[in-house]
C-alpha cells in the first residue's frame, strides 16, 4: 500500500512537471521570459530622487512589459529606476516597440500626466524603416519638445539607423535640433555601433542598456541631483 501511494505521488509529480514545462514552453513562454529577464518590478522601483520619464520606441521599452509592471534588463530606463542605487524615481516608461515619431508624438500628454522632472525623448528609426520624410520626423520631434517646455530637464537622443537607411542624416538633424534648443543630447547611435552592443544590429543588450543609463544620468545630472539631495 505504501509503495503504491509513493508511486502515485511520483506519477502525479511527474505529470505536474510535464504540464508546467508545457506551459512554460507554450502559452506562458513569453511571460516567463519577461519575468526571467526583469531588472525589477513596478512595486520595487525607487520612490525617491528625480522623477524620470522615457518617451520613444523599442530602444526605451527594451524587454520591459510596462502593462505588467516589469522593467526588463535591456531597457536603459530600468537601470535608472531599479535597485537600491537607483538614480531616479519611476515616472513612466513610455517606450513602445515599432512606433514612428507620429505615434510617439500622440502619447506626449500621457507622459506629461506622470509629472516627470526629467524627460528623455528618442525616436526615428521606425520612420526611416517606413520611408517617412526626414522633415516630417523632425517636425514631430519639435512638437514633442514644444509640448515638454515646462519640464525641468529634457534630454534628446540620437537613434540607431534603420537597416534600410543609407546615411546618418537623421542623427545629424537630431544633433542640430538639440544644439538649437540648448538641451542635453545622448548619442545612443554611437554607443550601439560598438561591436557586440546589440543583439540584432539595432536593439541594445543588457550591458549596453546599463551604459546608456549612465549616459542619460550624466546628461541629465542625475548623479549630482541625488548626491546633493542626501
Amino acid at each position: 500500500m505504501l509503495k503504491t501511494r509513493r508511486y502515485r505521488l511520483l506519477l502525479a509529480g511527474g505529470v505536474l512537471l510535464v504540464i508546467v514545462a508545457g506551459l512554460l514552453l507554450g502559452p506562458l513562454r513569453k511571460p516567463a521570459l519577461y519575468v526571467w529577464n526583469a531588472e525589477c518590478f513596478g512595486w520595487s522601483t525607487s520612490g525617491g530622487g528625480t522623477r524620470i520619464a522615457a518617451l520613444g520606441d523599442s530602444i526605451a521599452e527594451g524587454n520591459s512589459a510596462v502593462g505588467w509592471g516589469i522593467h526588463g534588463d535591456t531597457s536603459w530606463y530600468s537601470h535608472l529606476v531599479c535597485g537600491a542605487d537607483a538614480r531616479g524615481a519611476d515616472g513612466i516608461n513610455a517606450g513602445r516597440r515599432g512606433q514612428t515619431t507620429a505615434q510617439i508624438r500622440a502619447r506626449i500628454d500621457e507622459v506629461l500626466d506622470s509629472n516627470p522632472q526629467v524627460l528623455v525623448v528618442g525616436g526615428g528609426t521606425n520612420d526611416q524603416a517606413r520611408g517617412v520624410p526626414l522633415e516630417q520626423t523632425m517636425d514631430n520631434l519639435r512638437f514633442i519638445l514644444d509640448r515638454a517646455r515646462d519640464i525641468e530637464t529634457v534630454v534628446l537622443t540620437t537613434v540607431p539607423r534603420s537597416r534600410s537607411a543609407t546615411d546618418d542624416r537623421l542623427d545629424t538633424a537630431i544633433r542640430t535640433l538639440a544644439a538649437q534648443r540648448g538641451i542635453p543630447l545622448v548619442d545612443f547611435a554611437s554607443t550601439l555601433k560598438r561591436p557586440g552592443a546589440t543583439f540584432d544590429g539595432i536593439h541594445p543588450t543588457a550591458d549596453s542598456a546599463r551604459i546608456m543609463a549612465d549616459q542619460v544620468a550624466d546628461a541629465a545630472g542625475l548623479r549630482m541631483r541625488i548626491a546633493s539631495s542626501e
